[in-house]
């Protein structure tokens, strides 16, 4: 209580939150409860203070998630943007990589896919890479695990535009007639999909969402932000011109 008190009449002043936390710990039992008096009596007789500190207080740790979330980036730069266990399609060399978290049962991200695949075939400088994360049922489980079996990248990304462009419930029946469409052994890739590589590359997927505090689908990886949901043509234009000016910005 002491701290969190301490805390907001820190941020009301704009004093020092992290100093403030550590000096908390050497106080005494008598000290703390001083505090706490003060600090108690002053928020309650200027109650305009009170709103201005939460308000500061918020800033302040939307500031610090935002830092871990960029360090958590750097961090696993190769598992996400150099993964050769993932999909990708644009240029190797492409400065700006687009990571995508998806579902194959998500609407948003059947709504998202013609404006991410704009983006990228207009685009010399853009390139995606696809992150399988199915969490809305069994069917994108499936889906997801058929798509990892894939022996190349042509047919991965024939069989992720039909099943992005699907309109209609997913099924095993649908897995199984766009796989006969491609021409693929179905026997084959039935008997792969649940092998341990798969398994593993999924659960590496889904560790790293968590880590990046990405709950849903569709969402986004660009520069050293994420940014959740089904971004409109405008919006990825924007994270990637934010991504190359940070580039240009550390290069300098």
């Amino acid at each position: 209580m002491t701290r969190f008190l301490t805390a907001l009449f820190c941020l009301a002043f704009g004093l020092n939150l992290a100093l403030t936390s550590a000096q908390a710990e050497t106080f005494s039992a008598a000290e703390k409860k001083s505090i706490e008096a003060v600090v108690q009596d002053y928020l309650m007789q200027n109650p305009e203070a009170l709103a201005s500190a939460l308000q500061n207080m918020q800033v302040y740790y939307e500031q610090a998630d935002e830092t871990r979330i960029q360090r958590t980036i750097a961090q696993n730069a190769e598992l996400l943007f150099r993964n050769k266990a993932d999909f990708s399609m644009g240029p190797v060399d492409a400065p700006v990589t687009i990571v995508e978290f998806f579902d194959y049962n998500c609407g948003y991200c059947k709504r998202v896919f013609p404006v991410l695949m704009e983006v990228v075939n207009q685009r010399d400088d853009v390139r995606v890479v696809f992150k399988e994360f199915p969490i809305l049922s069994d069917s994108s489980e499936v889906a997801a695990r058929t798509a990892l079996t894939l022996d190349n990248q042509l047919n991965f990304l024939t069989f992720h535009a039909r099943l992005m462009n699907n309109k209609a419930g997913l099924n095993d029946g649908f897995i199984s007639q766009t796989l006969a469409d491609l021409e693929l052994d179905e026997r084959t890739i039935v008997a792969q999909r649940s092998s341990q590589r798969i398994t593993d590359i999924l659960d590496e997927n889904r560790q790293l969402a968590q880590a990046l505090d990405v709950a849903g689908t569709p969402a986004f990886v660009i520069g050293n932000q994420v940014y959740p949901g089904a971004l409109e043509k405008h919006e990825f234009e924007a994270a990637i011109e934010a991504a190359l000016a940070a580039q240009s910005g550390s290069a300098n």
